[in-house]
């Protein structure tokens, strides 16, 4: 006679086998660990891309003159960066694994990627 699927118990999972997931801290150490250049620049790149992009739009939406007004225009951008500072923080986090994975794809750039990171972790891991 075969077990009615609706009577049967579903198996018990065993402590083993379930894996707590790690917290927020340790995984960002892990991704640092892993990928620190490569999170470090995709950072900077969003950064200098919001600068740039509010730079443009300050530039083009207010009429500027002289030396004064370009770095008022600067210093408008760097405010409005600055105010994007923690979504472009969430962004590196959220960009920067699945980078790295695409990245594996290129092993000559992949592996001076890699080293890179090495070196950098152990200077930092000196301080």
């Amino acid at each position: 006679m075969t077990p009615n699927p609706n009577e049967t118990p579903p198996p018990q999972a065993t402590p083993e086998a379930v894996a707590a997931k790690p917290s927020l801290k340790e995984r960002f150490k892990t991704l640092m660990a892993e990928c620190a250049v490569l999170a470090i620049i995709v950072y900077f790149s969003i950064f200098f891309a919001c600068m740039a992009g509010f730079a443009v739009l300050l530039h083009l939406g207010f009429d500027v003159k002289g030396a004064g007004g370009n770095a008022g225009v600067l210093a408008g951008a760097w405010a409005a960066t600055k105010v994007t500072q923690p979504i472009r923080i969430m962004a590196t986090l959220a960009l920067t694994p699945p980078l790295e994975r695409v990245l594996r794809r290129a092993p000559g750039l992949h592996g001076r990627l890699t080293n890179l990171n090495k070196r950098f972790v152990a200077l930092m891991s000196e301080r």
